[in-house]
């Protein structure tokens, strides 16, 4: 009786894992959003004067980079991401309207839009799983430093006040994603998380600013990366 062998796949360019450096770069999509701090007056609705509530909206951007990773071994390596960051961030109010009461009052919303480029720099360290045929999972975490360019701007793209923040912050990272291996380049889809460790906002005596004690950054990023 004849027996069968499973047929092996092809490994697609298996000399990849070998070499030291890798450069590429990155393209993707990202959600960035807040982590609100609320003040007491939120909480008690006594203590409310013209600001109610307030929450706040995601909305997706576009990010873009280069690749430079360094093998520290066979499962390790460190990757620095330098690149750009595009989204906005909606702040939105329910506010007392003018001569209603203060216990029973009629709302109005108001939404402050917020835009941000920002100008990131990630330094991660992947993990990496052993390879099946073409596709490798992985496991990413680290910190990134992010400065924003667009806070000046921010009081233009409002018809009411706009809150101050400061543009630089700091997060702490960590997400996962897959390499895909074809014959002339090597593809990843990653999923990441990001969480500001920075109070960003500037606090002011207005309306707008003292219904927060605090204001951080946090964002989904999903990446493609070509190398």
């Amino acid at each position: 009786m004849q027996g069968f062998a499973q047929k092996k796949k092809l490994l697609h360019d298996q000399s990849y894992d070998k070499k030291w450096l890798h450069l590429g770069f990155t393209l993707g999509t990202n959600q960035m959003n807040y982590r609100i701090f609320p003040d007491s007056s939120l909480l008690y609705t006594g203590l409310a004067d013209s600001v109610y509530h307030v929450e706040a909206h995601g909305t997706m951007g576009i990010n873009l980079g280069i690749i430079s990773e360094i093998k520290l071994g066979e499962y390790l390596a460190l990757r620095f991401l330098p690149g750009l960051l595009f989204g906005q961030r909606d702040l939105v109010y329910q506010m007392r309207k003018e001569d209603s009461p203060r216990f029973e009052p009629t709302l109005k919303e108001y939404r402050m839009k917020i835009s941000s480029i920002y100008i990131d720099a990630p330094l991660l360290l992947k993990y990496k799983a052993q390879r099946i045929n073409n596709y490798r999972p992985y496991l990413v975490g680290g910190m990134a430093l992010r400065y924003d360019l667009d806070t000046r701007r921010i009081a233009k793209d409002n018809d009411d006040y706009s809150i101050n923040q400061r543009p630089l912050d700091y997060f702490y990272e960590f997400g996962f994603g897959v390499d895909f291996f074809f014959v002339y380049f090597k593809l990843a889809t990653e999923f990441k998380y990001s969480f500001g460790i920075k109070n960003i906002l500037v606090q002011e005596p207005t309306e707008y600013c003292t219904v927060m004690d605090g204001l951080k950054s946090r964002m989904f990023i999903l990446s493609f990366h070509f190398e």
